[in-house]
Protein backbone atom coordinates (compact mmCIF):
# COMPACT_ATOMS: atom_id res chain seq x y z
CA UNK A 1 0.00 0.00 0.00
CA UNK A 2 3.11 2.45 0.49
CA UNK A 3 3.65 2.06 -3.01
CA UNK A 4 -0.12 2.97 -4.29
CA UNK A 5 -0.81 5.77 -2.12
CA UNK A 6 1.25 8.18 -3.89
CA UNK A 7 0.30 6.98 -7.44
CA UNK A 8 -3.03 7.73 -5.92
CA UNK A 9 -2.44 11.16 -4.74
CA UNK A 10 -0.87 11.84 -8.19
CA UNK A 11 -4.15 10.63 -9.78
CA UNK A 12 -6.23 12.14 -7.26
CA UNK A 13 -4.37 15.58 -7.65
CA UNK A 14 -4.30 15.07 -11.51
CA UNK A 15 -8.83 14.80 -11.77
CA UNK A 16 -8.60 17.93 -8.95
CA UNK A 17 -6.37 19.91 -11.76
CA UNK A 18 -8.57 19.12 -14.28
CA UNK A 19 -12.10 19.50 -12.85
CA UNK A 20 -10.80 22.94 -11.78
CA UNK A 21 -10.59 25.50 -15.50
CA UNK A 22 -7.67 28.08 -14.89
CA UNK A 23 -8.75 31.43 -15.53
CA UNK A 24 -8.84 32.34 -19.05
CA UNK A 25 -7.09 35.28 -20.39
CA UNK A 26 -9.25 38.48 -21.48
CA UNK A 27 -8.73 39.18 -24.99
CA UNK A 28 -6.45 42.07 -25.03
CA UNK A 29 -6.98 45.05 -27.76
CA UNK A 30 -3.38 45.76 -28.48
CA UNK A 31 -4.37 49.25 -30.82
CA UNK A 32 -6.77 50.72 -27.90
CA UNK A 33 -3.48 49.92 -25.41
CA UNK A 34 -1.20 51.52 -27.70
CA UNK A 35 -3.36 54.99 -28.56
CA UNK A 36 -4.24 55.13 -25.01
CA UNK A 37 -0.22 54.99 -23.78
CA UNK A 38 0.33 57.52 -26.69
CA UNK A 39 -2.24 60.10 -25.77
CA UNK A 40 -1.26 59.65 -22.00
CA UNK A 41 2.65 60.30 -23.34
CA UNK A 42 1.58 63.49 -25.34
CA UNK A 43 -0.80 64.60 -22.47
CA UNK A 44 2.64 64.48 -20.29
CA UNK A 45 4.81 66.18 -22.73
CA UNK A 46 2.18 68.76 -23.29
CA UNK A 47 2.22 69.56 -19.47
CA UNK A 48 5.41 69.52 -19.13
CA UNK A 49 6.58 71.67 -22.31
CA UNK A 50 6.42 75.24 -21.44
CA UNK A 51 4.26 77.16 -24.13
CA UNK A 52 6.16 77.80 -27.38
CA UNK A 53 5.83 82.13 -27.69
CA UNK A 54 6.60 83.32 -31.25
CA UNK A 55 9.83 85.06 -31.17
CA UNK A 56 8.43 89.25 -31.54
CA UNK A 57 8.53 90.93 -34.93
CA UNK A 58 12.08 91.82 -36.05
CA UNK A 59 11.89 95.52 -35.95
CA UNK A 60 13.40 97.60 -39.01
CA UNK A 61 15.24 100.30 -38.79
CA UNK A 62 15.46 102.47 -41.40
CA UNK A 63 18.41 104.65 -41.79
CA UNK A 64 17.21 107.93 -41.81
CA UNK A 65 18.05 110.40 -44.69
CA UNK A 66 19.64 113.67 -44.71
CA UNK A 67 18.32 116.37 -46.38
CA UNK A 68 20.60 116.09 -48.95
CA UNK A 69 20.35 112.20 -49.96
CA UNK A 70 16.40 112.48 -49.64
CA UNK A 71 16.66 115.06 -52.51
CA UNK A 72 18.98 113.75 -54.29
CA UNK A 73 16.91 110.53 -54.53
CA UNK A 74 13.58 112.92 -55.46
CA UNK A 75 15.87 114.15 -58.20
CA UNK A 76 16.24 110.47 -59.15
CA UNK A 77 12.86 109.62 -59.20
CA UNK A 78 11.66 112.31 -61.09
CA UNK A 79 14.35 112.43 -63.61
CA UNK A 80 14.18 108.62 -64.01
CA UNK A 81 18.26 108.65 -64.19
CA UNK A 82 20.41 106.46 -62.15
CA UNK A 83 22.59 107.76 -59.39
CA UNK A 84 26.32 107.44 -61.45
CA UNK A 85 24.07 109.71 -64.12
CA UNK A 86 23.30 112.74 -61.65
CA UNK A 87 25.58 115.07 -61.02
CA UNK A 88 24.16 117.19 -58.32
CA UNK A 89 24.73 120.32 -55.85
CA UNK A 90 22.73 121.61 -52.89
CA UNK A 91 22.09 125.52 -52.53
CA UNK A 92 19.93 126.65 -49.46
CA UNK A 93 18.38 124.64 -47.49
CA UNK A 94 15.37 126.08 -45.09
CA UNK A 95 15.02 122.77 -43.66
CA UNK A 96 11.27 123.35 -45.36
CA UNK A 97 12.25 124.48 -48.98
CA UNK A 98 15.74 124.09 -50.86
CA UNK A 99 17.52 124.59 -54.02
CA UNK A 100 20.61 123.47 -56.55
CA UNK A 101 21.55 122.39 -59.53
CA UNK A 102 21.77 119.05 -60.98
CA UNK A 103 22.60 118.31 -64.70
CA UNK A 104 23.46 114.50 -66.18
CA UNK A 105 27.43 113.19 -65.80
CA UNK A 106 29.12 114.38 -69.20
CA UNK A 107 27.07 117.15 -70.46
CA UNK A 108 27.44 120.72 -70.17
CA UNK A 109 24.84 122.28 -68.92
CA UNK A 110 22.44 121.43 -66.51
CA UNK A 111 19.33 122.98 -64.48
CA UNK A 112 18.13 124.62 -61.14
CA UNK A 113 15.59 122.60 -59.15
CA UNK A 114 13.34 123.88 -56.26
CA UNK A 115 12.15 121.27 -53.66
CA UNK A 116 10.07 121.46 -50.59
CA UNK A 117 8.88 119.51 -47.83
CA UNK A 118 4.96 117.73 -48.60
CA UNK A 119 2.67 117.42 -45.59
CA UNK A 120 4.23 114.33 -44.28
CA UNK A 121 7.31 115.45 -44.10
CA UNK A 122 8.88 113.99 -47.45
CA UNK A 123 11.27 116.35 -50.53
CA UNK A 124 9.20 116.80 -53.06
CA UNK A 125 10.56 118.04 -56.62
CA UNK A 126 8.41 121.42 -57.41
CA UNK A 127 10.70 122.33 -61.02
CA UNK A 128 13.85 121.56 -62.75
CA UNK A 129 14.77 123.88 -65.54
CA UNK A 130 16.23 126.81 -66.90
CA UNK A 131 13.18 129.24 -67.52
CA UNK A 132 10.60 130.70 -65.69
CA UNK A 133 8.51 127.69 -63.77
CA UNK A 134 4.40 127.74 -63.70
CA UNK A 135 3.13 129.52 -60.78
CA UNK A 136 1.09 126.01 -60.34
CA UNK A 137 4.22 124.06 -60.08
CA UNK A 138 5.51 126.24 -57.02
CA UNK A 139 2.59 127.48 -55.63
CA UNK A 140 2.54 124.43 -53.01
CA UNK A 141 5.76 125.72 -51.29
CA UNK A 142 6.60 128.70 -50.02
CA UNK A 143 10.04 129.56 -51.53
CA UNK A 144 11.56 132.88 -51.60
CA UNK A 145 10.98 135.41 -53.88
CA UNK A 146 14.92 136.04 -53.70
CA UNK A 147 15.21 132.72 -55.12
CA UNK A 148 11.77 132.70 -57.52
CA UNK A 149 10.80 136.06 -58.13
CA UNK A 150 8.49 135.59 -61.05
CA UNK A 151 6.15 132.27 -62.52
CA UNK A 152 4.19 131.86 -65.55
CA UNK A 153 0.41 131.86 -65.03
CA UNK A 154 -1.82 129.15 -67.05
CA UNK A 155 -1.80 131.73 -70.10
CA UNK A 156 1.84 131.94 -70.18
CA UNK A 157 1.98 135.93 -68.92
CA UNK A 158 5.29 136.08 -66.31
CA UNK A 159 3.58 136.85 -62.77
CA UNK A 160 5.66 138.60 -60.27
CA UNK A 161 5.38 136.89 -57.35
Amino acid sequence: MKKTLPIILVFIFTLACSLVTSPTVPQVDEGYIATTVVLTTEAVLTEVAPPTVPPPPAIQILPTLTDEEAIRQALLTKLGWTAAELEFSMGENTGIVANGTVKKVGDMTGAAWFAGKDSAGNWAIAYIGQGIPYCSEIQAFTFPSDWISHCMDASDNVVER
